[in-house]
């Protein structure tokens, strides 16, 4: 079977999705997995290694997951070399969120190493955006609930098996 990558900007829900898919499936978020393997927070990792190291090591991730469900980080899609290993190994799915209810969610977690100023992480999320439009097989609406999103990528999952 095929796997499922999900994908999209950070405060999205992705984490939450993974946690309900996992009652389920077998689900690899990469965040987490980056933590337990290299024994540090990624705000910390950052900091000591730069954007670009754990760009490189997320990469790394991505290639070595044997689950059938991957979550992503927001910025797993930086490098072209994934999203084109995403799409040419599962369906990719996009959460799209309005970037105001992203910044509610996020703007006061000091864990994520790249939000700062408003106006510098809306300009992140512009960027990126077209982006996750590119990359994506499928777009789910992300004011949806957690609930709602989980039911959608099962579905999809159960047309995979």
């Amino acid at each position: 079977m095929d796997k499922v990558y999900v994908i999209g900007f950070m405060g999205t829900g992705k984490t939450a999705i993974g946690r309900k898919l996992s009652e389920r499936y077998d689900v690899d978020e990469l965040d987490e997995r980056f933590v337990q393997e290299y024994g540090q927070s990624i705000a910390d990792f950052f900091a000591a290694h730069g954007e670009a190291g754990f760009r490189a090591r997320e990469s790394e991730l991505l290639r070595n997951s044997q689950s059938q469900v991957v979550i992503t980080g927001g910025g797993i899609i930086e490098r072209p070399e994934n999203r084109t290993w995403m799409k040419e190994t599962g369906t990719v799915i996009w959460i799209d969120t309005p970037f105001d209810s992203i910044w509610r969610r996020i703007e006061s977690d000091r864990n994520r190493p790249l939000v700062g100023k408003y106006e510098t992480v809306k300009s992140l999320y512009m960027r990126r955006r077209s982006v996750y439009a590119d990359s994506a097989n499928l777009r789910l609406e992300g004011m949806k609930s957690i609930r709602e999103l989980t039911a959608e990528i099962e579905s999809v999952l159960e047309e995979k098996s």
